[in-house]
């Protein structure tokens, strides 16, 4: 018998968007030696009511020419830039450039960039790519839609950069403890990335952590939240990057769900969630959660 959830677990992608697609045709061939592999995606029409996010797998090369055309949205987005090197986490293995609205920022750390509604951003060249690193873009819509707009490389203004805040390479320094009496079999977990309006005005939730080995509990109990959320799962395997290498079991809504593939997993506002525990880790596993609300809050469920 199916599982209520099992449709909001997903492990596949879906064809870009037409205006995605002709923007690229708009570019003419792309001089890089760069490899993107199109992992997940997923949005209300993959999942319905869920909202937009896509992860794409950059592996090493290098680039002379941009990916993406400048454009601008209705809504706030996040775009995600992190290494996969579970050992040294905050660097992201290569180099990225990345302009917002007029300035030209370049990207060498493990980051979140906020680009709040209507702030021109784009284009991205993936300058160099020693090792490969996850592309990640979502946003608090049911469907990717964008407006086009042109670059304007002289107004880029003189001294410190405008929009630098928006790129956060840090996790959050005043964190709450973990909960007491954790049992002894814990999986190693290293925060490394968060964001929400505490630490930018404006800007809505994300955490992203690497569990490295160990088994056990490696979430907070059951809980709800008054937001829809995305939970991810990534396998760190370039060659083979849409297993898990690993082994792990969410609940939902009191039905065990046994994750063995990379995926998101969208979790309706108000459905209960957790535990999560660790049955196997083979290799490190990259976790993320994100949600549309401006700080994390949870609402304890038995």
């Amino acid at each position: 018998m199916p599982q209520k959830y099992s449709k909001n677990i997903v492990i596949d992608t879906k064809p870009l968007p037409k205006e995605v697609i002709e923007s690229f045709k708009k570019l003419g061939p792309i001089r890089t030696t760069v490899k993107i592999d199109r992992l997940l995606y997923i949005d209300d029409e993959v999942v319905p009511n869920a909202f937009y996010m896509e992860t794409v797998l950059c592996h090493e090369g290098t680039s002379e020419d941009s990916i993406e055309v400048p454009h601008v949205h209705d809504v706030d987005e996040i775009l995600a830039f992190i290494g996969t090197d579970s050992r040294n986490p905050r660097n992201l293995g290569g180099e990225v450039e990345l302009w917002l609205d007029d300035e030209l920022h370049v990207l060498k750390d493990s980051c979140l960039v906020f680009v709040p509604a209507g702030l021109k951003h784009c284009p991205v060249k993936l300058k160099r790519v020693d090792k490969p690193m996850w592309f990640m873009t979502l946003a608090p819509m049911s469907k990717y839609t964008r407006k086009e707009e042109s670059l304007n490389p002289s107004a880029k203004p003189k001294g410190e950069l405008k929009y630098s805040k928006y790129i956060i390479t840090e996790m959050k320094k005043e964190f709450p403890p973990p909960p007491p009496n954790l049992p002894f079999s814990v999986p190693k977990m290293t925060r490394i990335l968060y964001l929400d309006s505490e630490i930018l005005e404006g800007a809505f939730y994300m955490e992203c952590v690497w569990f490295e080995e160990g088994t056990g509990l490696g979430g907070p109990p059951p809980h709800t939240h008054d937001f829809d959320e995305i939970l991810g799962f990534i396998g760190s395997d370039p060659k083979n990057p849409r297993d898990l290498n690993g082994e792990v079991e969410l609940w939902i809504d009191d039905e065990p769900y046994i994750l063995r593939n990379s995926c998101f997993v969208f979790i309706p506002k108000g459905v209960k969630h957790c535990p999560l525990t660790f049955k196997r880790i083979d290799k490190p596993i990259f976790h993320f959660s994100t949600g549309p609300s401006t700080k994390y809050e949870r609402i304890q469920k038995e």
